[in-house]
């Protein structure tokens, strides 16, 4: 069976024969409570003041203003103890009889305030993690104070308690932020569980809010590495962006750290508290792309056995990352972009409006302007999200960036492989310098983190980097090949003028050889992509197999016709 705590109050004017029942009941409790010590009573009257427990003392600050600290707790604020409980109640031997229970049975340090004056201080300087707030206070409303105490802190449980049971002022409690609700007398039991819970989601949501500033801190613009001006630039236009929830369209091939500038603006912005959403649009297939943006309700089509929030919802109040926004289909373009415009949209299956404040990021390495000439792309929606375009340069266009992305890397994934790896050699710097980096910053930092695991010294070698960008150091011997074809162009040395595009075929053929059919090899060697190889080799004739042009058979072919 549950205890009870008796609340009750004696006057002093009060008879004789109701002042000894008080004690007598105030008796029977102490010895409940099992208190280690002796506990002296003493009449509450009109000085609102009660000593139960010897150990219970006051420390008044020179304003008078003070919260109470309740025996050793002064010592909460030590570094390595938790944060107190704060108990606030206006009856003094109410406020101890709390105290003893939260603090001497359940062993949670604990502080107490009479007033609300008090209880805003000791919030202020005591950052309590719960607290117990009477409704009823000599000074303030006790609404009030929770109100104020929310804004300070939205996350901080606190659990009005009240000697009315009335459903109004449990409901207005609720919907100011109370945690819970109790009445006098209190359930023990149900404030042990009411404490416990509390404590615990509290103590969740510190975590959470000590991880979300680890990663604000990792996405600081301090630690966006580039020495180029370029790239200067664009920190320039993020520091303008980041402030303003205007929509921000990031454009660059893929691997540039699209996704890096889009956290770096969410975190160093208003919002960088708020939810940050992520939805690659071209990894999802079209048909639940718009169940993973706007969600849907049940039963809405085969396999939706309950109500789903979507990214938009998630995101409210903070940012929605679309990545890839230019591989979308055609078709869910219009419902984004009057939820972009609007700020509201309707599940899938629903018919009621969900209104959202949401800042809306989107990256793409497709040319948009292109994709709308091809009508893959709505012209009204590139101009609702391109207000703000930054445009990322490729890593081969600032390859001052180069050495300084490998030296970072090296350090990261040297210490996470536990090796003492610290520097690259001459050859292998060389060899990276030249190399084109297709995969931008995504393959330099893949290419280290190899690089580091079969290093057998504490030095990165040349044979420790992948073929195609070794190959880019051992071309430099090659470089008097190369006086010949000078000559050749000389026009003082040279009257025959070839057509383009057999120079172009020439080109290609040569390309292939010297990479020993390699087709992936040999479009890096002509700085083209794979999909232009492909055109030239089916424009010469050149036949594959298994992703290796075979020469010789296409040029016998070629002879043959």
């Amino acid at each position: 069976m549950p205890e009870t705590l008796l609340l009750f109050s004696v006057h002093r004017d009060a008879m004789s024969t109701q002042h000894l029942v008080s004690r007598l009941v105030l008796s029977h409790i102490a010895n409940n409570m099992k208190s280690p010590s002796p506990v002296r009573f003493g009449n509450i009257g009109s000085s609102r003041k009660m000593e139960m427990f010897p150990s219970l003392s006051t420390t008044p600050s020179s304003s008078g203003s003070a919260p109470i600290l309740i025996g050793d707790d002064q010592n909460l604020l030590d570094e390595g103890r938790k944060a107190p409980i704060l108990i606030v109640d206006d009856e003094p031997f109410v406020a101890d009889l709390i105290y003893h229970w939260v603090n001497t049975v359940w062993d949670y340090p604990a502080i107490i305030a009479h007033t609300g004056e008090e209880a805003i201080i000791a919030m202020r300087e005591q950052h309590p993690r719960m607290v117990l707030l009477d409704i009823q206070l000599p000074d303030l409303n006790g609404i009030d104070v929770l109100r104020a105490m929310k804004s300070a802190n939205e996350y901080l449980p606190i659990v009005m308690v009240s000697a009315q049971e009335s459903i109004t002022v449990a409901v207005e409690a609720l919907k100011a932020g109370a945690y819970d609700y109790l009445t006098k007398p209190i359930d023990t039991e149900r404030l042990q569980v009411i404490i416990r819970n509390a404590l615990s989601a509290y103590s969740f949501h510190q975590k959470l809010r000590m991880l979300q500033a680890e990663l604000n801190n990792r996405y600081d613009f301090s630690n966006i590495i580039s020495a180029d001006p370029r790239m200067h630039d664009v920190f320039k236009l993020m520091r303008k962006a980041c402030d303003s929830d205007i929509t921000v369209c990031i454009l660059g091939e893929s691997g540039t750290g699209k996704e890096l500038v889009a956290r770096a603006l969410h975190a160093n912005g208003p919002r960088k508290d708020r939810p940050f959403q992520v939805i690659n649009c071209a990894a999802i297939p079209h048909e639940l792309l718009e169940s993973e943006l706007f969600g849907h309700e049940k039963g809405s089509f085969t396999g939706a056995i309950g109500r789903k929030i979507g990214k938009f919802e998630a995101a409210n109040g903070g940012t929605l990352f679309l990545d890839e926004i230019g591989d979308m289909d055609l078709t869910l373009q219009a419902k984004l972009l009057r939820a972009i415009q609007e700020r509201e949209f309707e599940r899938v299956g629903g018919t009621e409006s969900v209104h959202v404040d949401v800042r809306i990021i989107c990256a793409t390495n497709t040319d948009l302007r292109e994709a709308i000439q091809e009508r893959r792309f709505r012209e009204d929606l590139y101009y609702r999200i391109s207000a703000f375009p930054i445009m990322l340069p490729p890593l081969r266009q600032r390859r001052g960036d180069i050495l300084l992305l490998a030296d970072t890397f090296l350090k990261r994934f040297s210490k996470r492989q536990g090796k003492n790896v610290d520097s690259i050699s001459q050859p292998a710097m060389e060899a990276m310098l030249a190399y084109p980096w297709p995969g931008n910053i995504r393959e330099i930092e893949s290419t280290i983190e190899r690089a580091v695991l079969i290093a057998d010294g504490d030095v990165v070698m040349l044979a420790d980097l992948p073929l195609p960008i070794r190959q880019y150091y051992e071309a430099r011997d090659d470089e008097s090949a190369y006086e010949g074809m000078k000559d050749f162009f000389d026009p003082a040395k040279n009257k025959v003028v070839l057509p383009l595009e057999e120079i172009k075929r020439f080109a290609v053929h040569h390309a292939l050889l010297a990479c020993d059919g390699n087709i992936s090899a040999a479009s890096m060697k002509l700085d083209i992509s794979r999909s232009t190889m492909y055109r030239f080799l089916e424009q010469y004739n050149i036949e594959t197999e298994n992703g290796v042009a075979i020469i010789a058979k296409s040029e016998e072919k070629a002879v043959a016709a």
